[in-house]
This record gives C-alpha cells, structure tokens and sequence, in this order.
C-alpha cells in the first residue's frame, strides 16, 4: 500500500472506532444520591441508562478513534489546512467525551442528572459532525470536472450516513435499543459504500498529495 494512503487508513479505522460502541464494566461509580424532581422518568433515563452505575471501557476504544483522527488530520493537514482547523474540535470533542464518563466521580444528585444530560447530547453530535467535516475534507480532495459526479455521489452517502448516526445517538437516549441499533446498522452500511467509493479513487487522493 502506497504510505500516502496511510493517513486516510488512520481515518477510516478512527471513524469506525468512533462510531461503534461495546461496552465492559470497569468501575463502580459512587452511589447515585436521590433528589426531589418533577420528571423521574426523565432522571431515570440519564442515571440509569445514558450514564449507568459504571464507569465501562469501550472495547472499541473512542480515545483511541480521537487520537487516530487527529493524527490523520496532523498527516493530512500538511497539504490542506482545512484538516489541521479540525484538531481544536477533536480535543474538544474528546474532553466532552471524557467529562461524560468521569463526571459521576466528582457530581452526584442534580448536578449529575443535568450534568450527563447536557453532556450525552452535546458529545454525540459533536462526534458525529466532526466525522462529517473530516470525510467532507476528504471528498475535497477528489473533486476534478471528470469526477464532480462521482464525488458528489458519494458525499450523499456520506451524509446519510452521518446523518443516521446522529439520530441513533438520539434514539438511544430514550432506551430504543432496537430502532436505535437499526439506525446504527444504516450508518454502518451507508459508511461502507462511502469508503468503499473513496477506496476505489486511492490513485486519485494520492496523485493530489503529490501534485
């Protein structure tokens, strides 16, 4: 494989990491002080389902997703700048990433159900629009008269990817496991056909760093 084309491997590999998750128990959080509040149904979903009793190590590491994204964008950026205005995102998206699972540490009661509501949401999408631009970044890349339509193509699937992680991040949030994982499923499948496209151009992505 030409090393040219590392970069774009790291990114594939980061945006997959990223997008899937499967979750090991790790460590007990501090019991979850009870408070006084007009929704429980809604503090129930936080506490018990989008932040847990556990703190649990993702066996599709997202660090490791943040830090192979970063560096593609470091490799990448050296021949258009658009990557490199990628990096502040990427660390603020992994410091809310971060603040989710280490927040019921240190905040209990309220400030724990109004701290991981704000920030499950809040990381979700910024993950997933990140994504976004970085794959955008790279159709850009591709863009020549003889491939305008190609290329357009595939940003289409690009984005309805994209598009169907952010509503499984949403969808998880009320307990829809299945619907949440259907959308999972199209935004895997839709990423395949994206990256496949993007795969069958190498020659093209490489022959634009060179130039």
């Amino acid at each position: 494989m030409n090393k040219k084309l590392i970069p774009y491997v790291m990114l594939f590999l980061a945006v997959v990491l990223l997008a899937v998750d499967i979750r090991i128990p790790f460590r007990e959080y501090p019991a979850f002080e009870e408070f006084a509040t007009e929704a429980p149904q809604t503090v129930n979903l936080v506490i018990n389902h989008v932040i847990g009793h556990q703190l649990r190590l993702d066996l599709f590491s997202d660090v490791l997703g943040y830090l192979l994204l970063a560096a593609a964008c470091v490799m990448l950026g050296m021949k258009n700048k658009h990557f490199i205005r990628q990096l502040p995102w990427i660390a603020v998206s992994l410091g809310f990433y971060l603040c989710l699972q280490l927040m019921p540490f240190s905040l209990n009661g309220g400030m724990r159900f109004r701290a991981g509501y704000l920030l499950y949401f809040v990381s979700g999408v910024l993950q997933v629009l990140i994504l976004l631009r970085a794959m955008l970044h790279v159709c850009d890349g591709l863009d020549t008269t003889e491939n305008h339509s190609f290329n357009n193509l595939s940003i289409i699937f690009m984005i309805i990817s994209c598009f169907a992680g952010m509503v499984s991040v949403l969808i998880w949030f009320f307990d829809l496991f299945w619907i949440s994982l259907v959308y999972l499923v199209l935004q895997l499948i839709f990423l395949g056909i994206f990256w496949y496209r993007i795969w069958s151009n190498r020659k093209l992505l490489v022959g634009e760093e060179s130039a």
